[in-house]
């Protein structure tokens, strides 16, 4: 069958390109090759486009190192629950006209899958899925990603899918391709357990592979209160050692990639059997790429031998989960934290040759009840420990602890997905205001800039 799949834009007040790939639906399209379908994609989200490079040449953003950058973006008119924000609202991705030119491009399908994002990001699932249904009205369209696993209702009931599923797609998608095709046929779950380890993703639908994301590991054994990992994937499976290296040598090989991001939740855990063995095959390969980890590291775990093998592996970007120094919150969001911990594991990378501004830490602001002074004391301890800060803005997602703190402590109907965008939090905390987080950035700022001299 021919399948499209569709990684929609995404609107909101802001967004950046830090080594965003449609993973998932690039693991789904790779396992639908495997049972011999035909997979178009069209990824919204390329600030690659040979067309966009070519029609908006004078508009684009530039590159930043390692492959990150800003995407293409042009404002548009917010929802009306969003007005009140005073910022602009935006599409980001390949503008409307390569769009469509993309549709015309690509035989009519059997099937179409649409990813999605953030929960907020829903309004540019809806148009891509409703300029899908102007242009191919009778082919079914199946929704999956992580707004249509947190907000399934919502999704089923507003999106104009077909079919909306939760969870990795990859069994859930051919199933439903097999339903439509007239062969149905029920595959045991163990089934994808067995291939995690030889399924890659289709990085060769993607018009440019000069940096690529990677997976050892799905789900997270911890239960942070703010974090939805869990939800949407239940259970931990971390893959072999020596498929996440042949995995890595094939990029390189055959993608001349030059950096790589891992996008594990819990890369660290049981480092003697996984992360161990990767880094040392990475330094016995001497391959000639760069490695990063743009979500946080669990410091606890980073060791002296960990933080040498990171070194020695040539991992550039290194961010560590240090959220609060409030006891209360690291008891709150699973007791993975204390400053002796952190402390202890930017001493580790000092030590295996890390200098402080090639170290950033994630600071979270606009918890539930959080002070203005738990933020502040934060960064000050951070930036004394000697590494740079990154502030992360509270975003209420459904089903976790912190979202029902948030949805008690605001006056507003937080289960609108729209509401759950971090960017608007001051709408709702009393305890911080614009101002305050204006104030958190700049000290921010200015603390990084010390370090940089």
């Amino acid at each position: 069958m021919n399948i499209l799949l569709v990684n929609p834009w995404i609107y909101d007040f802001a967004a950046y390109d830090l080594w965003l790939k449609p993973l998932g639906l690039l693991y789904i399209a790779s396992f639908l090759e495997k049972f011999e379908h035909r997979v178009y994609l069209i990824n919204c989200l390329d600030r690659n486009h040979p067309v966009l490079k070519e029609k908006y040449k004078d508009h684009l953003p530039p590159s930043r190192r390692y492959d990150c950058g800003k995407f293409f973006s042009q404002e548009i008119e917010k929802p009306a629950i969003l007005k009140d924000i005073p910022r602009r609202y935006k599409r980001y991705g390949i503008s409307l006209d390569i769009f469509e030119e993309e549709l015309t491009r690509i035989k009519t399908p059997d099937v179409i899958g649409v990813t999605s994002g953030m929960t907020y990001w829903y309004p540019g699932v809806f148009e891509v899925i409703r300029r899908l249904k102007e242009k191919f009205p009778d082919v079914p369209c199946v929704l999956g990603g992580i707004y249509a696993t947190l907000c399934y209702e919502h999704a089923k009931k507003y999106s104009g899918a077909d079919y909306v599923i939760k969870g990795h797609g990859e069994l859930s998608m051919l199933k439903i391709v097999n339903k439509i095709e007239g062969r149905e046929k029920e595959y045991p779950e163990v089934y994808l357990k067995k291939t995690i380890n030889t399924l890659l993703p289709a990085y060769h639908l993607l018009s440019s592979t000069k940096s690529v994301a990677i997976l050892t590991s799905r789900g997270c054994p911890f239960s942070c209160s703010y974090c939805a990992s869990r939800l949407i994937e239940p259970r931990f499976i971390q893959r072999e050692p020596e498929s996440v290296l042949k995995e890595i040598n094939w990029y390189v090989k055959n993608f001349k990639v030059e950096d790589i991001a891992f996008y594990d939740d819990a890369l660290l855990v049981n480092a003697s059997k996984h992360i161990i063995p990767i880094l040392k095959g990475i330094v016995r390969k001497s391959l000639e790429v760069r490695f990063h980890t743009p979500n946080g590291l669990h410091v606890r775990y980073i060791t002296r031998e960990i933080a040498k093998l990171f070194y020695a592996a040539n991992f550039k970007t290194i961010r560590l989960s240090l959220e609060s120094v409030s006891p209360e919150r690291q008891k709150d969001s699973s007791n993975k934290v204390t400053r002796e911990d952190f402390l202890r594991c930017v001493d580790n990378l000092n030590k295996a040759g890390y200098r402080p501004d090639e170290l950033d830490a994630y600071v979270m602001v606009g918890l539930p009840g959080q002070e203005i002074q738990e933020v502040v004391e934060t960064l000050e301890f951070a930036h004394k420990a000697g590494v740079r800060v990154k502030i992360v803005q509270f975003s209420p997602i459904p089903g976790t602890p912190e979202f029902e703190k948030a949805f008690k402590e605001s006056n507003l109907p937080l289960d609108e997905p729209l509401l759950q965008n971090n960017s608007i939090f001051p709408l709702w905390m009393r305890k911080i205001s614009y101002e305050d987080l204006y104030r958190i950035k700049n000290m921010a700022l200015k603390f990084n800039q010390e370090l940089s001299k």
